[in-house]
């Protein structure tokens, strides 16, 4: 494929049209009364004629629509995990206060709880700017949208699950509308109040709540916890920035009886607008169960000024086992998950293929072969002479991006990514990718997209096979991408373990990934965990990769990159794919 061809379309298959048995439409039925979806919002380009745009919004309604159909019937039989929307409203703002538990507490803490066996409690440091790693309590109080609604209040902890990353565990959970758990599974209203006053404080006021017949909360006139939280001037904040093992502690989020729910997050978590309240401008009676075993001033009081997004997969360990729930609680859990979740699926289905939904898919980068990325500096002279070939859509620019952490400064890349893709579009992968701000941030623009097997996105549309290869085997990686005079080849080998050098991709990085555009406009949205966002990525030197490069991006390159990094560990993508298609 040549510059000048890159938004030729193809011919399609069509999608098969929805079948739904008599059970699921019951189930539908049910759904349609709690779920709450989610509007796509994104900025207009023109790179797109009405025809074109009309032929992706009907591909992207039945070919996603059909894929949705499909999962739907498998999470309703437990084959697949079910992935939803999460978002965190920006107001009332979401606040955490934050306890450090003593050292000489900690003990007595975990036996109140009581934690479950294989867990233990972990320390922890929330913030960059946190000397040592503690014990903590956190009260994150927050308004709800998505499957779930309304205002919430959770307090965790945080533990050891043998993973060897510290891990969230909510030891209480209060919805004031009431919602779903592992722990109930259904929890009823508890009501209590939080809000942003116009005085520019944020209010909480909890009762305690007594169980009538064993699990009907009453509210009582006792307090349970209550603060007042004002808010500074914008020009006296304090921003503060949460440790990378905080952000990725969300990745599973454990409840009393082991259950875990495996969290996706992007930018607005990892670099958040967040600030530290002066513990002088915070008032707080807590009344809480805790009490006695946390200090009574906290470490820090957080607040979030933006939104957060996160797609859950609940439950998760419910369908894949792994030996931290009982078997009891598992077998009392599965088919309530299975019948629930596979109802808002099908719901969510039915919406895809009318427009009125956005598809979510889940994919696995696979561990062997590893990920590869060759990044090769742009030189200056010729980004002028990139971005006049790449024809981007009015709302996009080159930009640069700090690549690694210990970059201190941000540069124009062009990195070529290839890797093994497992899921719906499974098989090899080589990506293209540069770097682009659209008005907002900067995001990553894929300008040249390759697969092994047929695959769909939306420039090609159903692009056929093309020749890829990656093979991984004696500690050598040899790649091929495309075959002849344009043809891209790499082989290296992998250094001892004793003596890898590992980088830490920087944030703005990650942050690129989160809106992924095409060359005509259209993005998809891409959320993580911890095993991208925090992984120790395999830096090679590049002279000990041998690299030919006849592909037609090497004339705006100065030969051979100039780093290349090895993920060598699976991680999982969730993707909402065209997801600004309808807003273009």
């Amino acid at each position: 494929m040549t510059v000048g061809n890159m938004r030729q379309d193809r011919n399609r298959t069509p999608a098969s049209r929805p079948r739904r048995s008599a059970w699921i439409a019951l189930v539908a039925v049910l759904a349609i009364l709690a779920a709450t979806l989610m509007p796509s919002t994104a900025a207009s380009a023109d790179a797109l004629t009405p025809t074109e745009k009309a032929q992706r919004k009907n591909i992207k309604r039945e070919h996603y629509g059909s894929m949705a159909l499909q999962d739907a019937n498998r999470i309703s039989a437990g084959l697949q995990q079910p992935i939803i929307d999460f978002t965190v409203v920006d107001s009332p703002n979401s606040i955490f206060v934050n306890y450090v538990i003593p050292d000489d507490q900690a003990a007595a803490f975990a036996a109140s709880i009581p934690l479950p066996t294989a867990f233990s409690l972990a320390k922890v440091r929330i913030l960059e700017s946190d000397p040592v790693p503690r014990y903590w309590l956190s009260l994150n109080v927050y308004s709800v949208r998505g499957i779930t609604t309304g205002l919430r209040a959770e307090w965790s902890t945080y533990v050891n699950d043998g993973s060897g990353s510290p891990r969230f565990m909510i030891v209480r959970a209060r919805a004031a509308k009431g919602s779903v758990d592992p722990v109930g599974p259904l929890a009823f209203p508890e009501p209590f109040t939080h809000a942003l006053g116009s005085d520019s404080v944020i209010r909480t006021a909890m009762k305690r709540t007594e169980l009538l017949f064993g699990f009907l909360p009453k509210l009582t006139p006792k307090n349970f916890f209550t603060s007042e939280i004002a808010l500074p001037d914008p020009p006296d904040r304090q921003y503060v920035v949460p440790t990378r093992e905080w952000v990725a502690a969300n990745d599973f989020i454990y409840w009393k009886n082991g259950v875990n729910d495996h969290a996706f997050h992007n930018a607005k978590a990892h670099s958040a607008q967040m600030i530290s309240v002066d513990l002088a401008d915070v008032t707080i009676d807590d009344d809480s169960d805790w009490v006695p075993f946390i200090d009574p001033v906290p470490g820090h009081v957080l607040v979030y000024l933006d939104d957060l997004e996160f797609v859950i997969g609940p439950w998760w360990n419910v369908t894949e086992p792994d030996g931290r729930v009982p078997p009891s609680t598992r077998g009392s859990l599965l088919g309530f998950k299975n019948q629930m979740y596979g109802g808002f699926a099908l719901l969510n289905a039915m919406n895809i293929y009318t427009g009125q939904g956005e598809p979510t898919v889940r994919s696995t980068i696979e561990e062997t072969p590893p990920s590869v990325y060759w990044h090769w500096r742009i030189p200056d002279d010729e980004l002028a002479a990139l971005e006049a070939a790449l024809d981007l859509p009015p709302n996009l620019s080159l930009a640069p991006v700090r690549l690694q952490d210990d970059d201190t400064e941000a540069d124009h890349w062009l990195s070529l990514n290839v890797f093994k893709l497992a899921g719906a579009s499974p098989g090899l992968r080589a990506q293209w990718t540069t770097y682009v701000t659209d008005g907002v941030a900067t995001r990553s623009l894929v300008i040249e997209s390759r697969a092994s097997e047929r695959a769909l996105d939306p420039v090609n549309l159903f692009a056929n096979p093309y020749p890829l290869t990656h093979t991984f085997g004696a500690d050598v990686v040899d790649t091929t991408v495309g075959s002849g005079s344009t043809a891209f080849t790499s082989s290296f080998t992998l250094p001892p373990v004793g003596s890898r050098t590992t980088v830490l991709a920087s944030r703005d990085w990650a942050a690129a990934k989160d809106l992924t555009y095409w060359t005509n406009g259209i993005a998809d949205r891409v959320y993580y965990d911890g095993s991208l966002f925090n992984a120790e990525l395999i830096s090679l030197d590049p002279g000990s990769v041998s690299v030919a490069d006849t592909s037609q991006w090497a004339q705006f390159l100065d030969g051979d990159p100039d780093r290349v990094w090895v993920h060598q560990d699976a991680y999982d993508l969730v993707v909402n794919p065209w997801w600004n298609l309808n807003k273009l």
